[in-house]
């Protein structure tokens, strides 16, 4: 790792609290990463924007093609431009054009999970760079079988498989991290989030929380995300190797779940349901 590098990662707010475990605490590298991951999921709060997250306006997901512009909805989003840490890596270790598609796979799906939808002219604009840049990397990133939702393919290819629901199938494949983080050109934090995340809706289905909608109040992820993990579940159980993978992932979850928090819920026939908090994968 240069020292360029690491005068860029120590100029952020995650590089400062990394730099202050290691000097004050004298922390191996891998306690100050789980350290960091946790005080970002625990500590963050939402509705506040953290560094490297803007705040746009775009389209609504159900508006269709032959409005005037300024008479199609629009929402707000929170769109991550630049995820830090995870970023700094990337771009180290892959190059700008990689963190780049990265970074478009990461914010368009960001904003379908929040009722909007990105244009390719929006992806221009926000990652600065040219939409002919942009339609290239599209292509690029569909080479490996993962769909980028944009506003001008939306309603004609419908919300395919996007990054998170591949990178967990691969994991669901066998494929280890390594294996995954060089195919997909993701972090190893972010692939572990996905695969948590994916346990969530997992463990809301075995205790018998079966709507999309409730396991989305449940676990906090968007109804979108849910669905794309619902089918990808339901495709999963077809596959010996795979079913069998999802059982480990179940005991897993069991024999931690003894220390982790639960908070309990209504489902929509007033039921009570029980979340408990992501298991470390």
């Amino acid at each position: 790792m240069n020292n360029k590098f690491l005068r860029l990662q120590q100029k952020t707010s995650e590089g400062e609290f990394i730099y202050e475990l290691e000097i004050q605490y004298e922390l191996c590298p891998k306690m100050r990463e789980s350290i960091l991951e946790t005080a970002k999921r625990c500590l963050v709060r939402e509705n506040v924007l953290k560094e490297g997250e803007i705040e746009v306006s775009v389209i609504g997901i159900e508006e269709k093609a032959g409005k005037m512009m300024e008479k199609l909805e629009k929402v707000k989003v929170c769109l991550t431009v630049d995820n830090g840490k995870e970023d700094a890596e990337i771009l180290e270790e892959y190059g700008r054009t990689e963190l780049r598609r990265v970074q478009i796979q990461r914010i368009s799906e960001e904003a379908i999970e929040q009722q909007g939808i990105l244009s390719q002219e929006d992806l221009s604009k926000h990652l600065r760079c040219t939409v002919r840049t942009i339609k290239r990397d599209i292509s690029a990133i569909r080479v490996l079988g993962i769909e980028v939702i944009t506003r001008g393919v939306l309603h004609n290819i419908g919300r395919g498989q996007t990054h998170k629901s591949k990178i967990v199938g691969l994991y669901l494949e066998g494929k280890t991290f390594s294996d995954i983080k060089l195919k997909t050109h993701h972090s190893i934090g972010s692939i572990k989030r996905y695969i948590e995340s994916f346990v969530c809706v997992l463990m809301s289905i075995e205790h018998g929380i079966k709507l999309p909608g409730v396991i989305s109040s449940v676990t906090g992820m968007s109804e979108y995300l849910v669905r794309q993990y619902t089918e990808l579940l339901r495709a999963s159980k077809k596959h010996k190797y795979q079913n069998e993978k999802l059982r480990e992932l179940i005991k897993q979850w069991n024999r931690a779940g003894s220390s982790f928090k639960k908070k309990a819920v209504l489902d929509e026939f007033g039921r009570k349901a029980v979340h408990t908090r992501r298991v470390a994968i």
